[in-house]
Order: C-alpha cells, then sequence, then structure tokens
C-alpha cells in the first residue's frame, strides 16, 4: 500500500500481489495541489504493469480537471490491454467525468468490486445510485 495526503487530499494504491490489479482510492478535494501526486500515481502504475486499474471516487468532496487529466495519462500511459474502471463517482464528479467525454477511456461504474486480492478503504460506504444514469 502507498498513500499520498496533502492538506485537501488522500490517495491510496493497494495492489495485489497475486493478481496485476490496482485499486486507486482517491479522497478530498482533486485539485492543481494533487496534480503532482497523480504524476506519480502514474509513474508506480507503470511499474507494477496490472492488467487491471480500478479509481475509486466515492470519496472525493471536489474534482478540477485535474482528475481527467489523470485518468487520460493512465489511461494512454498504460499497456493496450489494461482496464481502466472508475467506480462510485458522485454528482458533479459524474458529471465532470461525463462532460470531458471520460466514458470513451475508462469503464464507468457505480459499483466497487471488492476482490478477494484487496480490501478497498470505503467499500462499505453507500453512494446514491440517482447519479447513476447511464452507467452499468
Amino acid at each position: 500500500m502507498a498513500q499520498v495526503s496533502g492538506a485537501h487530499f488522500v490517495i491510496t494504491v493497494l495492489t495485489a500481489p497475486r493478481c496485476p490489479t490496482a485499486l486507486v482510492c482517491l479522497a478530498g478535494e482533486i485539485d492543481m495541489e494533487a496534480g503532482p501526486a497523480l504524476s506519480g500515481v502514474v509513474d508506480r502504475l507503470l511499474t507494477i504493469a496490472p492488467t487491471e486499474v480500478v479509481v475509486d471516487l466515492a470519496d472525493v468532496t471536489f474534482a478540477s480537471s485535474v482528475l481527467p487529466n489523470f485518468l487520460a495519462r493512465a489511461h494512454l500511459a498504460l499497456a493496450a490491454h489494461t482496464t481502466l474502471v472508475v467506480c462510485r463517482p458522485r454528482g458533479s464528479t459524474l458529471r465532470l467525468l461525463q462532460v470531458t467525454n471520460m466514458e470513451a477511456m475508462v469503464t464507468l461504474r457505480r459499483e466497487l468490486t471488492v476482490s478477494d486480492y484487496w480490501t478497498p478503504l470505503s467499500a462499505a460506504r453507500p453512494v446514491a445510485l440517482s447519479a447513476f444514469d447511464g452507467i452499468h
């Protein structure tokens, strides 16, 4: 597990030792302050070379263009066979992802699938489903 935090954000990266999967949990305000830390996450993902990256947004309270920029960089940097899944975006974060057409690069999900290999930090936290019109 690797964790980076700033004054208003926390980023946690969990990896599965037996399975090439990574979980990135974002919390707080994902804005310019979080940008350098998110660049470091992309670098870390490149060294792990996962076949699936799950980005959990359940605890994001604010997101600027830094979030879709991070997702686009991760999508471009990871191998073509890597699946990038974004789960549990709420309200304005979901709208930001839709307006920036992130659905063309990532798979959006309303739920976080809990793997046998790692346990997410906020998996038990419920999310209002009304914000997820059109998400699988």
